[in-house]
């Protein structure tokens, strides 16, 4: 499978999960956001790197016990 297709079947499994009654606002908020950075990526063009550090560092603090920007 070519990687716009994958991009383009994850796009649609992750809208199907949002439909979903029972998925807590946090994620279906979550889902949306990575919708929206796969749409805007031209073919060919990597994932964007944007809040990555921001995130590894909320997990790692979560990981040992902190709030985690919570």
């Amino acid at each position: 499978m070519a990687p716009e297709e994958q991009r383009t079947r994850l796009i649609g499994e992750l809208a199907s999960l949002i439909r979903e009654d029972s998925m807590p606002d946090d994620a279906r908020a979550a889902g949306l956001t990575l919708i929206g950075w796969l749409a805007r990526r031209m073919p060919g063009e990597g994932p964007s790197q944007a809040g990555v550090v921001e995130m590894e560092s909320r997990s790692a603090l979560r990981a040992v016990g902190g709030r985690g920007g919570r």
